[in-house]
């Protein structure tokens, strides 16, 4: 279960927190690292890091692949798996936008009522998600 005011972090945003922080905005940044914010990653964020790692798109990420699972503990985070009903949502969004990611992410957020931390446009657009940044 979900607590109302958690945010689902996507993967862009979980790994500039691992890798480069300094992308993120100060105030953001702080937010996300405050233990009263409660963080939610997707499974499918580990999907398709693991993905574009293999592909050669995140050479930089085998450390994120390696200990994905410390990474998450440490930053406090609780990982939401992909359900059936996340699965169907995202099949049916009347959205032209094809990255799987990004469909799983916007599913989720409107099925667990969960804003998504994040700088992607695409997303940022889908209409019927919250964005926080």
């Amino acid at each position: 279960m979900v607590v109302t005011g958690d945010l689902l972090l996507d993967t862009h945003v979980l790994l500039w927190m691992l890798l480069e922080p300094a992308r993120l905005p100060g105030a953001l940044l702080a937010r996300l690292r405050d233990r009263q914010t409660g963080l939610v990653v997707s499974a499918a964020t580990g999907w398709e890091v693991a993905t574009k790692h293999r592909l050669g798109r995140l050479s930089e990420a085998e450390a994120v692949v390696v200990g994905y699972s410390g990474h998450l503990q440490r930053l406090g985070t609780r990982e939401l798996p992909i359900t059936a009903r996340h699965a169907l949502t995202a099949g049916q969004l009347n959205w032209a936008h094809r990255d799987p990611f990004d469909r799983m992410l916007a599913a989720q957020s409107m099925t667990e009522s969960l804003p998504v931390v994040t700088a992607d446009r695409a997303l940022s657009a889908f209409p019927g998600i919250t964005t926080v940044w």
